[in-house]
């Protein structure tokens, strides 16, 4: 069983610029935050946002920051390919709510052995935990100390995209126009919300924003959230019967309705799902928010009727004391994708350039690209060498981390030479 080193991590940090970059980044407590009124939903977005702000503009690069928190830069075309297809790059700020982004503590493994990870506060992770390890005995991987999840989602992401600007700008890559945004609430299904599609005035889009090393996202989730409110009559309980509904009882009833293997932790490959996120209760009012998934459009709206049906039950047998509110998140890409296969092509050759097996997935989740996709921008989503995202197992693979830069780099060539017309 190995350990990590935080001085090993510090010494790499001196010597390799897109590491250096990522560790800035996860300095910064983003998580997004379901509950909150604010927008974005968590202050930390805004901070990290003025960070990268103030980055690009010690650039000289054009980059604004909207009342929402979004970051939008703009770069013009190398001389000679101004008319070639607008590119739009992007990543996310927030990390995921399921798992604290407080105070991040990461260090590296050098050299895996493929015999697991020891990780500081004694978590293992292993095979068992992320079968993908197994593809990456002899390369270096930051890890947490098990207390914090890592942010490279998708803070790896956007440290991408901030090498590729500081490269661009030193360097002589040709490159055709190109928007990169850097989204804020992706993590809980609003970032599109706060993103203009037609302002952007781009062909197409990729986001940097998916995990193991050749991923290439076509296709993801339709995605809707369900918050339940369940109000009960308080009643003493010696005089409680017939007369009390105690809100506890009826939500723990309503909840294990659910099909127990339509779980996310029962269901695999195309299988969609019903997870309770999160429930707070009492005797008087009872609360739990629930994520229904499916890549079939169809087939998320029958998981929503089948709430109302149980809504309807419960409401007859406890006296109309339960309501669901839903918000639809996002929507699979797939369908987008293929009517649009030139970005989709596009990646592949850079995948190819970059010597990386292009492996077409069906991301069980989202990223922005679902929503943009079905906003009139194709999409797709390629790796950044992330495993094990939302919580303490997460890690980064250094060398696939800088394959997913390449990639990028490649993509940014391939678009202004193949599209300059």
């Amino acid at each position: 069983m190995q350990s990590s080193s935080i001085k090993d991590l510090n010494d790499l940090c001196g010597v390799d610029r897109l590491v250096h970059i990522f560790l800035d980044l996860i300095s910064y407590n983003t998580q997004a935050c379901n509950d909150s009124a604010m927008i974005p939903s968590s202050a930390g977005q805004l901070r990290l946002g003025a960070h990268i702000l103030a980055m690009l503009q010690d650039l000289h690069l054009q980059a604004t920051q909207t009342k929402e928190g979004v970051i939008i830069c703009k770069v013009e075309a190398s001389k000679g390919y101004e008319n070639a297809k607008h590119l739009c790059l992007l990543a996310h700020l927030d990390t995921a709510c399921d798992c604290s982004g407080e105070n991040i503590k990461a260090s590296l493994v050098k050299n895996y052995k493929g015999e697991g990870i020891k990780l500081a506060n004694g978590l293992i992770l292993d095979h068992s935990i992320s079968f993908n390890l197994q593809k990456h005995v002899g390369d270096d991987i930051i890890v947490t100390d098990g207390s914090t999840l890592l942010g490279a989602d998708d803070k790896a992401g956007i440290s991408i995209l901030l090498l590729l600007l500081e490269n661009l700008v030193t360097s002589d890559i040709k490159h055709g126009p190109l928007t990169i945004v850097f989204s804020v609430d992706e993590e809980i299904g609003k970032s599109c919300n706060y993103i203009d599609v037609q302002a952007l005035n781009c062909d197409f889009a990729v986001t940097i924003d998916g995990t193991a090393l050749g991923e290439l996202d076509i296709a993801t989730f339709n995605a809707m959230s369900a918050k339940l409110k369940v109000k009960g009559k308080s009643i003493h309980t010696a005089v409680a019967y017939k007369k009390m509904i105690n809100a506890n009882d009826v939500l723990v009833e309503f909840l294990n309705n659910l099909p127990y293997d339509q779980r996310a932790q029962t269901t695999l490959g195309l299988e969609g799902f019903y997870h309770v996120v999160s429930m707070q209760s009492n005797m008087q009012e009872a609360n739990a928010y629930i994520l229904l998934r499916d890549f079939d459009k169809d087939k998320l709206i029958e998981r929503q009727q089948f709430l109302e049906q149980l809504k309807t039950v419960f409401n007859s047998r406890y006296k109309d004391c339960i309501d669901i509110t839903y918000t639809m998140q996002y929507e699979n890409m797939a369908k987008v994708l293929q009517a649009n296969p030139q970005i989709v092509d596009l990646c592949k050759k850079a995948y190819e350039q970059a010597k990386v097996e292009v492996i077409e997935n069906y991301v069980r989740g989202g990223t922005d690209g679902s929503n943009l996709s079905n906003r009139g921008l194709p999409c797709p989503n390629i790796f950044t060498g992330a495993l094990n995202c939302h919580g303490p197992y997460e890690c980064l693979i250094v060398q696939a981390f800088h394959k997913a830069y390449d990639v990028v780099l490649n993509l940014v060539q391939n678009v202004a030479v193949t599209t300059k017309g």
